[in-house]
């Protein structure tokens, strides 16, 4: 697990230019809402802008946060209004992570106020014990969000075996991820520091949920995806072994028979005898 949280500070600083890019409208309506709310005014103009950035902001963070996740899992198009299912659900679900992470602080706050009468004591201390509770929850829980942005949500059972890990691990996630984004609202007096900081380290949560999940790889989510979205993945063609092609035997040679030579005569030849002619004879005239 050290290995992931290593890796996601350098996911975090190799892409800082690209995440900050993609930042920048967050970040200015942002510092716009905190120069109005430091104005102390009481102008309807301004009035309205601070409600309506309490309900925009929220829907302008969490388009960033899907930008930036599909930027980083090399989605083919980044558009964090594809899918209004995807974004919809992705914002419910974000919320209610972060009121169920928060609700252990209220109550060992509630708790810790009738032990100590200084209330920053309290607040310490709880947020203290909320490490071992709430940001162990926030901080396995989370995975869900980019399962979410893939569309690839999974079932309770396949989710808690995708995040099966010791207790201690995700204690070492929770204190060395989780815990800096809160000492950073508290350790930051300037309003606007403090908004910078903490809109940009929340980016290294993020860098955190992609890394683990590049590390897991992809054993454990549904098979559907959506190609939409993303790059599809390449499609493996059956390839036929090459077949072997038939060599033709050569034909068989004809055997010739070479001549048996005759055996050399070892004598003379017999003479061979001529028939004699037989002359016919001559008749001698007859006188009278």
């Amino acid at each position: 697990m050290l290995n992931i949280i290593l890796d996601a500070y350098k996911l975090f600083l190799r892409k800082f230019p690209i995440i900050l890019l993609y930042a920048l409208p967050l970040l200015i309506l942002s510092g716009i809402s905190v120069y109005f709310q430091n104005l102390g005014t009481e102008n309807r103009g301004v009035l309205y802008f601070l409600y309506g950035a309490f309900f925009l902001i929220p829907l302008v963070s969490a388009a960033t946060d899907i930008s930036i996740y599909q930027r980083l899992m090399n989605f083919r198009k980044v558009n964090p209004l594809a899918s209004a299912k995807i974004f919809v659900l992705y914002l419910v679900v974000q919320i209610a992570l972060g009121l169920v992470a928060t609700l252990p602080m209220f109550i060992f706050f509630y708790i810790l106020s009738f032990i100590t009468a200084s209330t920053l004591a309290a607040i310490t201390l709880a947020a203290f014990f909320n490490i071992f509770v709430g940001l162990y929850f926030l901080a396995r829980f989370n995975i869900i969000l980019p399962l979410i942005i893939k569309d690839q949500v999974p079932s309770l059972q396949s989710f808690m075996a995708y995040t099966k890990n010791s207790y201690r691990q995700w204690l070492a996630v929770a204190a060395l991820i989780y815990l800096p984004y809160i000492v950073i609202n508290y350790l930051f007096v300037c309003p606007y520091s403090q908004m910078l900081a903490t809109n940009l380290f929340m980016f290294v949560l993020l860098c955190f949920n992609v890394s683990y999940i590049n590390d897991k790889g992809e054993k454990h989510e549904k098979p559907h995806r959506d190609t939409t979205l993303k790059t599809p993945l390449p499609v493996k063609e059956n390839v036929k072994a090459p077949q072997k092609k038939a060599v033709a035997k050569p034909a068989p040679k004809k055997v010739v028979k070479k001549p048996v030579p005759k055996p050399a005569p070892t004598g003379k030849k017999a003479p061979v005898k001529k028939k004699a002619s037989i002359k016919a004879p001559k008749l001698k005239p007859v006188t009278a």
